[in-house]
């Protein structure tokens, strides 16, 4: 079933105020009080159903984070990549030291482009920019713009400080890989100094966010901000008016992102939201689903994604040379954040993560629920648990380029 006017019970709701708290602005104070927000100016963040341009993604290769050299997760970015440009294009970031292995995965795909660009690894959705639209109602044309977080690295600063594990102790080639996009492609920056990453958010392209206090009221991200100063914050710079916030993200992601929205729900459509849902009595994720009491309910992996001896073997011993000795490291028997949520809104399409496996029953039924969720959209699953193996998914992954053309949403047939 679906709710379309009502908010579910469990979640807090709170309108935006029109005043823009200058804290965490990244202008001088002085200029952020005469200097009009992307809200002023009538941008906003459209939903992720909305047509794109195309799809910005990254190559991992780091041997710190991905085991047998990075190979097994190449193969599987090189087949969602291909998957994705059935679609719409795909804008490969790469590496130098890897661009030509990138190259070699999509040599006959006409629909993936190697941008050579230095990076530290692939999670464009929460390095990459925020793309914001700015529609003209007379023409039916759009301006396109992008808010650049000052992304660092999930709190990485204050966790370090803390004593406390991080994901990498170094994250200067993506911060600026990200910062680098909007002029790549002639988008007006808006920089903002919040310290969130794209996959804590999401939006309905109507004036509404989701969010969950686990991520973004996380002492590590912006201790010195009130959760109204952040949504003041959220909303000037995505244009919404209101924020919902669900208390926790998904089981196993607690350490990683720290509960990222896109792990437990998302918008399918204005009015409709899915939500990560188990009934299973010995799974963590049951008792965080009822607090995140929503809609329309899509199955967790069962039994749930759980790290193998095979998966981790060396890694340990790698990250130890890394110049920080908390770092993020996975271990046998480890609870993955696996998500069927962590899909993606294509042109014409929805891309599921599938794993496989154990999993391959829960992997069938969340493709048939995903259907009915998207009746006017070619709903489609590619293996991931290689690449879940680092911590996230295929909407982790992938960051959109809105189309610059007519507004409306990309249903059936795509653009």
């Amino acid at each position: 079933m679906r709710a379309r006017a009502s908010i579910p019970p469990s979640w807090h709701s709170a309108s935006c105020s029109s005043s823009f708290s200058s804290t965490a602005s990244a202008a001088p104070a002085s200029a952020a009080a005469s200097s009009p927000t992307p809200a002023e100016l009538g941008f906003r963040m459209p939903g992720e159903y909305e047509r794109h341009a195309g799809t910005w993604m990254a190559f991992p290769y780091n041997p710190t984070f991905w085991r047998d050299g990075a190979r097994p997760g190449q193969a599987q970015m090189a087949a969602l990549a291909t998957a994705i440009s059935q679609f719409e294009q795909v804008w490969m970031l790469a590496d130098p030291q890897v661009a030509e292995v990138a190259r070699s995965h999509f040599r006959s795909v006409s629909g993936v482009e190697v941008v050579e660009i230095p990076t530290n690894d692939i999670w464009i959705r929460d390095w990459g920019p925020t793309c914001i639209v700015r529609d003209d109602p007379a023409s039916g044309r759009r301006e396109m713009a992008a808010v650049r977080w000052d992304y660092n690295c999930y709190g990485a600063p204050v966790k370090m400080a803390a004593g406390l594990p991080v994901l990498m102790s170094d994250w200067s080639k993506d911060r600026a890989a990200g910062r680098s996009l909007p002029s790549r492609h002639g988008l007006r920056p808006f920089d903002c100094a919040l310290h969130l990453e794209g996959g804590s958010v999401h939006s309905d392209g109507q004036g509404t966010l989701l969010a969950t206090e686990e991520c973004l009221l996380h002492p590590s991200r912006n201790p010195g901000l009130s959760r109204t100063q952040i949504e003041s914050q959220l909303c000037a710079q995505l244009g919404a008016s209101k924020v919902l916030w669900l208390p926790r993200g998904m089981a196993g992601d607690e350490e990683g992102t720290n509960g990222h929205v896109d792990n437990v729900a998302c918008f399918a459509e204005p009015g409709t939201v899915l939500l990560a849902w188990s009934e299973h009595p010995d799974d963590p994720q049951t008792s965080v689903a009822a607090q995140n009491l929503a809609a329309l309910q899509v199955p967790c992996p069962e039994p749930p994604v759980v790290s193998s001896l095979a998966d981790v073997t060396g890694l340990a011993a790698r990250a130890a040379g890394t110049g920080y000795a908390k770092v993020f490291t996975l271990e046998a028997g480890m609870r993955l954040p696996g998500s069927y949520l962590n899909h993606y809104i294509v042109n014409g399409g929805v891309v599921v993560p599938q794993f496989g496996g154990a999993q391959s029953r829960s992997d069938a039924s969340a493709l048939e629920v995903l259907a009915a969720a998207y009746p006017d959209r070619k709903v489609i699953g590619v293996l991931t648990r290689e690449l879940l193996l680092n911590g996230g998914n295929i909407h982790c992954l992938t960051q959109q380029l809105p189309a610059e053309g007519p507004t409306g949403l990309a249903g059936r047939g795509g653009v």
